[in-house]
């Protein structure tokens, strides 16, 4: 369970920047379908240990996503936010291995969501 706490963090700092149904319409958006994704993506690969920290997928997208905010949700000063590549983020989240997602690894494309 440690390492699913992990993943969150993980998730929580990539919201900052923005990352089936993803809505990147803009930062604070495309942040909540970081969580919705992530998610259903923790409840796939360890749907015990998630359901013990979160009950099921959707509370934890409630949960995780309540910060994304377009105050909290922004890329930072001298970047822009690029829709089309925190589509890509979100959908890589959604395909990452479950080894991957319980280890904290950030798919690679969500560090250019911001540029």
């Amino acid at each position: 369970m440690h390492r699913l706490t992990i993943v969150v963090v993980v998730a929580a700092a990539l919201s900052g920047c923005g990352s089936g149904n993803n809505d990147t319409s803009d930062p604070a958006a495309a942040c909540k379908s970081v969580f919705t994704t992530l998610c259903n993506k923790l409840f796939q690969c360890n749907a015990s240990g998630a359901g013990q920290l979160y009950g099921n997928a959707s509370a934890c997208a409630s949960s995780l996503g309540a910060g994304c905010s377009s105050g909290n949700a922004s890329c930072p000063s001298g970047t822009s936010y690029n829709a089309g590549n925190a589509s890509t983020c979100i959908n890589d989240y959604g395909n990452e291995s479950c080894s991957d997602i319980m280890s904290g690894v950030t798919p690679a494309s969500c560090n250019h969501v911001c540029q």
